[in-house]
């Protein structure tokens, strides 16, 4: 949920990125709330930018 802040800091401070908002997605007793995306990309495919590695067809 966009109001949790000391998740949002933990997965920041882990390497995650926030990509994506969600409007009036999650509903708990009877509030709705938006909703955080986040995404981390793997080193191994990519890091943190665009891949680096090219499929092969």
């Amino acid at each position: 949920m966009a109001e949790n802040l000391a998740s949002r800091t933990l997965l920041s401070g882990s390497g995650f990125r926030e990509v994506g908002r969600r409007e009036r997605y999650g509903h708990i007793d009877g509030v709705w709330s938006d909703v955080i995306l986040f995404e981390r990309r793997s080193a191994r495919t990519g890091g943190p930018g665009l891949l680096t590695r090219s499929c092969e067809a």
